[in-house]
């Protein structure tokens, strides 16, 4: 076992300084002008087990965007790079709609990525208001987005919720984006994210993902709390921002809705697209419904705990 982690371990090591080398040579040959971008870039953003992963799938599934893959994300140093010589996407196969805490599995499976970001702002702390982006990095992304358009010669569509805490200098660097914000019932919302607490930490108080402003004093709370004021803060901060950048820029699919009527969503979605004159091409039909679970998979005192406090605070 230790001979196997010091080999995962060596490996992940090589792939990150090759990521590094390949980060600063793609980007020497990178066109930074601020010429109107062939294609618009497409977010999916939202609070942390919002129903953004499903929506992901469903929507690489439908249309013919390009997107990050996890073979992309293995090189995301160069990922425009990758897309002109390997073109992943072709391997890829029908999905299952099935994640693991927001990973998919399989080569050409669309990626979150959040290496590909960290490329252009910083890990900690995760907020980054517009007057603390650094100007030379945002000109970077700009130009390794046009790149990674005329690599694929379509839109392209980015899921990485991280962007929502990065999101007026992410959305000023490239005006031509638009943004899908997911939302979802607050109470199934929260109770996710203490479930995924307790798989990945063994505790519900250990806090999980997406890290607002006032992360540490929110730290502070019980739980339950935590998890409730972490989705309405992010939420928050996404209608602060919508309302600077531009709110004719923000579409926001109810989860709960899209669940029961993905297709419906969808032709919503395609005025949304024409409204702003993009076109998407689409590809493989879609399930007519998706199935949510309403079983209680926490402890049962806590999810009362999170009703009394939802409903004290509506």
């Amino acid at each position: 076992m230790n001979k196997y982690l010091k080999l995962s371990n060596y490996k992940e090591a090589l792939f990150s300084r090759a990521n590094r080398v390949l980060d600063k040579l793609e980007v020497i040959f990178v066109d930074k002008r601020d010429n109107p971008l062939q294609h618009p870039p497409i977010f999916i953003i939202g609070a942390p087990r919002s129903g953004s992963t499903l929506l992901y799938q469903v929507m690489t599934e439908y249309y013919d965007v390009g997107y990050l893959s996890n073979l992309h994300c293995r090189f995301y140093g160069a990922a425009s790079w990758l897309e002109r010589i390997v073109r992943p996407l072709r391997w890829r196969k029908p999905l299952n709609f099935s994640s693991r805490h927001g990973v998919t599995k399989g080569i050409a499976a669309p990626s979150e990525c959040g290496e590909f970001w960290y490329r252009f702002f910083r890990r900690k702390p995760q907020y980054i208001p517009i007057e603390e982006a650094n100007p030379r990095q945002l000109r970077r992304l700009r130009g390794v987005v046009r790149a990674l358009i005329h690599a694929f010669d379509k839109p392209i569509l980015f899921k990485n919720m991280n962007c929502a805490l990065r999101l007026h200098p992410t959305a000023k660097t490239l005006p031509e984006a638009l943004f899908i914000v997911t939302q979802r019932n607050l109470l199934d919302n929260a109770h996710s994210l203490l479930e995924v607490r307790k798989k990945v930490h063994g505790d519900y108080q250990t806090w999980w993902s997406m890290e607002p402003p006032e992360v540490n004093n929110l730290k502070m709370l019980p739980a339950h709390e935590q998890v409730v004021e972490q989705v309405r803060h992010i939420m928050e901060m996404i209608a602060r921002d919508a309302d600077i950048v531009g709110i004719n820029r923000f579409f926001y699919v109810d989860f709960e809705e899209f669940c029961q009527n993905p297709r419906g969503w969808l032709e919503r979605l395609n005025k949304f697209f024409a409204m702003h004159e993009v076109h998407l091409d689409t590809k493989e039909e879609i399930p007519s419904r998706f199935k949510q679970s309403k079983t209680v998979r926490i402890d049962s005192k806590l999810y009362k705990q999170l009703i009394e406090y939802i409903g004290k605070h509506a």
